[in-house]
């Protein structure tokens, strides 16, 4: 087994196997104000208000607040990488779920500080594009104006490892 104490070295012992998205969702905040339900053996015309829809951003929610969620699975032979993004947008709500999946060429055993400088400086910049084109087109698709992640600033967005790997 091959012991790893840098990032940089385990970049060069890994190769990116997988994209795997878990989920990808954009829901509409305007529409339709009211409206009737109708139900299959409900009694028919009962009114319904529909204008707020459960869960729906209020007024007090902060345009386009990112909020991020991080998921690491790591053994000897492989690194898994998992990003929840949502983002609540002043039009429509966003959730992108996606992970990238690593496979060493050879067992590893991974330093903690390793781990986490290779989460940053190569995993996050392996997943961020494929979020961020899953977010904008999640918004076109709606026909909402989905915020446009800038390139991936890794000041902003700092992986830190709070508890023991492996």
């Amino acid at each position: 087994m091959k012991s790893v104490s840098t990032g940089r070295e385990l970049l060069n012992l890994l190769d990116l196997a997988n994209v795997q998205f878990y989920e990808v969702s954009a829901k509409l905040d305007a529409g339709f104000q009211t409206g009737l339900a109708a139900a299959i053996g409900g009694e028919a015309g009962e009114s319904q208000d529909l204008s707020s829809p459960e869960g729906s951003a209020g007024e007090d929610a902060d345009a386009d607040a990112q909020v991020w969620t991080f998921f690491i699975h790591v053994d000897d032979t492989k690194v898994n990488f998992r990003g929840r993004l949502a983002v609540d947008a002043p039009d429509a709500r966003y959730v992108i779920d996606a992970a990238v999946f690593y496979v060493a060429k050879e067992e590893v055993s991974i330093d903690r500080d390793a781990l986490q400088e290779f989460l940053n400086r190569a995993a996050m910049i392996a997943l961020y594009p494929f979020v961020r084109e899953a977010l904008h087109e999640a918004g076109r698709k709606i026909g909402a104006n989905p915020p446009l992640l800038g390139i991936y600033d890794p000041q902003k967005i700092q992986i830190q490892l709070s508890e023991p790997v492996g």
